[in-house]
């Protein structure tokens, strides 16, 4: 396979020069950052079997994973910052959550400390129409979303072909490729999350979360292994992940705080405001702990930024009933 890295990096306005060991290049961003990458033999399409096998061999060094391609699920990763990739279609290179490419500004993702704003309300509208099973109308989205229709008419112009204008409003012309767009250009609700540790099986502990946020009045919605696990039985909770409307404190509740890499069960509350309205308009409520699932696009989007090992085929499950795909 041929992939010219050098002329990859000139096209998007890299310096290159030698790096401190031989395998190694200290790249010069256009935005005036400089940083060391070690490179990894190209592949054709970067997807989580090769991501988890380079990380099963990496040491101390982090590795720049090189591919013509990526799947939704490695983007999103990179996105999150945990990865870093360089692809040829489309060029671009994602490393420690920034994105450059070839067609925008650097983008920076929610581990930078000073991101540009997000576009909410647009990543929100693609969202809408991923999850809406039938055409809707636009002033049906904007009121759905807290939005103007001149917002969401924005938004559905930004899509192109991915959104299909129909006499009774819009829709997925693809869910497939809405949805690998999406996942693509998301970086993650963002917010502030916490990490909890009990020793209490996966399920309860987010019942019991579920129910003393309730309390609370925080408005919990419940993501990550268990929501998929119910949206689309695949694998067992390995962790427990709950969206609230403000910080709840589990101290007390059969929980101790802990360092959210070792954590059982994390809470975030998220930046991106659309996640309640969304989850509320596509409400998934199970019994009989009244727990309410976040909508299925941000459940997949957690599954695709695990690092659990087989979290990438439990999002494919969720992915094929997401889009429609029954076979």
């Amino acid at each position: 396979m041929t992939i010219d890295v050098v002329t990859l990096l000139r096209e998007l306005d890299f310096s290159i020069a030698e790096g401190t060991s031989s395998t190694s290049w200290l790249l010069g961003a256009p935005d005036g950052r400089f940083f060391e990458v070690t490179l990894t033999v190209p592949t054709t399409r970067l997807n989580a079997h090769i991501v988890r096998n380079h990380s099963a061999h990496q040491r101390t060094d982090r590795r720049l994973l090189i591919g013509e391609s990526a799947t939704a699920q490695v983007t999103a990763r990179a996105m999150a910052g945990q990865i870093d990739i360089l692809t040829a279609e489309p060029i671009r290179l994602i490393h420690h959550g920034v994105t450059y490419a070839t067609d925008d500004e650097p983008v920076q993702g929610h581990h930078v400390p000073f991101p540009r704003r997000p576009a909410w309300m647009r990543w929100a509208v693609e969202r809408y129409l991923l999850l809406a099973k039938e055409p809707v109308r636009q002033p049906m989205i904007a009121a759905a979303l807290g939005t103007s229709q001149q917002s969401v008419s924005n938004a559905v112009r930004s899509l192109g072909e991915l959104v299909a204008d129909q006499p009774d409003g819009f829709i997925a012309a693809d869910r497939a490729s809405m949805l690998e767009h999406w996942m693509g250009v998301y970086p993650g609700p963002g917010g502030q999350e916490f990490g909890w540790y009990s020793v209490d099986p996966i399920v309860e502990q987010v019942s019991t979360a579920v129910r003393t946020a309730n309390l609370l009045g925080a408005n919990p919605l419940v993501s990550g292994d268990v929501a998929a696990d119910q949206l689309a039985p695949w694998k067992l909770p390995a962790r427990g992940r709950i969206y609230l409307a403000e910080p709840v404190d589990l101290l007390g509740e059969g929980f101790v705080p802990a360092p959210v890499k070792e954590a059982s069960l994390t809470t975030r509350v998220p930046r991106d405001p659309s996640i309640p309205g969304l989850a509320e308009l596509h409400a998934h409520v199970r019994e009989p702990a009244r727990i309410t699932l976040a909508d299925a696009a941000i459940v997949y989007w957690d599954m695709a930024i695990s690092t659990d090992i087989d979290s990438a085929e439990a999002g494919e499950h969720l992915a094929a009933t997401l889009i429609g795909d029954d076979s």
